[in-house]
């Protein structure tokens, strides 16, 4: 991965466009051509990539970011010349080079064991597998690679596996082959750009279920025989139904196909473009639920085809699939499903240390530490209230064409604004910024008064002046004689105060009745 590093900014100059890692500015990966012959035995793989590249600018030479544990056999032109490379420091430099525009390819014939990005190794069942997992800069331990989400690029693989194998990949399965040796060669290809962190292959004795087409995808679950069946018919029922209705709510279906995968990730679930990968001990266990399902068919929309230029805004993978996902049970009416799922990703970032720290956190320079609260839980509630603050209509308009928009490219956080301002016919730069750049959320202490058929209400802010002041419209019920009114003010002040008419006796204030804010509230 190239990083570059900008100062630090403190958080008023900390804005919705902020890069603080970039790709290699003077070329452009254009494809790569994967080939991975997994052994019978042992963890050495022999492999070749064939990586298609523009020349944006300079003089060269290419930097592929590349793993030197592997010994390579050689390095050729497409004109067959044979290049001499210098690998140090995880980064392939090969003196191959043209003018600007020029559209070249090199392959680079290597062969070793992968110290991480592929494992090839026993399953929980004792069977022999091999799977890719690059998330977040990992993939270029097994293959040459620009290895950051922002450069797009076409990918096929060609993969040879052991006997009674089956092998997935990204993209639609182009042919098969068997050879005399009772190996097969398993051929896949995109034919959408994806990013390298979703480029994957995975392998073993697998139990193939076809579960329906979206769109002409066909969609399928690829378990370990042992553990299929129960999946099939548990956690993996609705695939089919969660990428229709997805499809239907937010735009055409993104790849050639989706298979659900039981595999040897870290992560529960890890949202490859076209070929999600689930954790073999979640599947294996019974402990995988729809709603991870649900999260990772949602990042196929958001991560996979719309993905973050920059790390730092990965709430716009992140956090969208931790809304999208719970969202699939609001559009097949099991609505108090929708609403504990996102009740509870309150309950988690506010109890979370990631509280004191803003979403787009440009301070944070490792990777792993971004799979925090902020993208997923906050992500996904800085949606929920987008949604509450411009109405249904602008808001899934604007997710609409925030898709269609940057599908199979990049965006920013402030890509998505941008959008959201058209849509809702107004500025949302209070909204996005207090949000997304500001630590925390709003404590409020509250209390009310009632004297002659009136009620005032005084709102303070009391959170750490470090989170800085909020400025959202508070909602709340009066209770009177077992009745509610309902009625709401802004606070956009450290303290607030609005009196409201009443025809009865008060017994009690329900604050933010429909959970709509991440808000803490202390009455006195």
């Amino acid at each position: 991965m190239f990083l570059t590093l900008v100062p630090l900014l403190a958080l008023g100059q900390v804005q919705l466009d902020a890069t603080v890692d970039q790709v290699r500015p003077q070329q452009n990966i254009l494809a790569y051509d994967i080939s991975v012959s997994v052994p019978d035995i042992g963890s050495s793989i022999v492999a070749t990539a064939e990586v298609e590249y523009e020349v944006v600018s300079g003089s060269g030479p290419l930097i592929l970011d590349f793993d030197s544990a592997f010994l390579i056999d050689s390095i050729v032109g497409q004109d067959g010349r044979r290049y001499t490379a210098t690998v140090s420091a995880s980064l392939l430099s090969i003196p191959h080079w043209g003018n600007r525009g020029d559209t070249l390819s090199v392959s680079v014939f290597y062969r070793g064991s992968p110290v991480n990005g592929l494992f090839i190794q026993n399953n929980v069942h004792g069977n022999r597998t091999a799977f890719a997992d690059n998330w977040p800069d990992r993939a270029h331990y097994w293959f040459p690679s620009e290895d950051h989400p922002a450069d797009k690029a076409f990918a096929t693989f060609s993969v040879e596996v052991p006997s009674g194998w089956s092998a997935i990949a990204n993209g639609e399965l182009i042919s098969t082959e068997r050879l005399d040796s009772g190996r097969s060669i398993w051929n896949w290809q995109t034919k959408r750009q994806i990013s390298s962190y979703n480029m994957v292959i995975g392998a073993g004795r697998m139990a193939i279920t076809q579960m329906g087409m979206v769109e002409g995808a066909p969609q399928s679950v690829w378990m370990f025989p042992e553990d299929s069946a129960a999946a099939v018919d548990g956690p993996f029922k609705r695939v089919t139904d969660i990428a229709a209705r997805y499809t239907e709510l937010v735009g055409p279906f993104p790849f050639a196909k989706l298979a659900h995968v039981e595999s040897s990730t870290r992560f529960g679930g890890m949202e490859n473009a076209s070929a999600i990968f689930y954790s073999e001990g979640g599947i294996s266990s019974g402990r995988m639920s729809e709603g991870t399902v649900a999260h990772e068919i949602a990042h196929q929309w958001f991560g996979d085809a719309v993905t973050e230029q920059d790390w730092h805004h990965l709430w716009l993978s992140e956090g969208f699939a931790s809304y999208f996902g719970p969202l699939y049970y609001e559009l097949v009416g099991e609505d108090e499903t929708f609403k504990a799922a996102m009740v509870n990703a309150r309950q988690t970032y506010m109890a979370s240390d990631d509280i004191n720290r803003p979403v787009i956190d440009v301070e944070q320079d490792s990777l792993f530490l971004l799979l925090n609260r902020n993208n997923y839980q906050k992500g996904a509630w800085v949606l929920r209230m987008l949604r509450q603050e411009i109405g249904d209509q602008a808001f899934f308009d604007g997710v609409r064409e925030y898709y269609q928009t940057f599908r199979d490219s990049v965006a920013l956080s402030s890509d998505l604004q941008a959008i959201m301002e058209d849509h809702a016919g107004r500025g949302l730069e209070v909204f996005f910024r207090q949000w997304l750049l500001q630590p925390g959320y709003p404590k409020l202490e509250v209390s009310w008064d009632e004297t002659d058929g009136e009620v005032t209400v005084v709102v303070a802010q009391v959170q750490p002046q470090a989170w800085g002041l909020f400025d959202f419209e508070l909602s709340f019920d009066m209770v009177s004689s077992g009745r509610r009114s309902r009625h709401s003010m802004r606070v956009d002040a450290q303290m607030v105060r609005a009196s409201f008419d009443i025809s009865s006796t008060v017994e009690s204030v329900d604050w933010d009745p429909d959970d709509m804010l991440i808000v803490e509230v202390v009455e006195n």
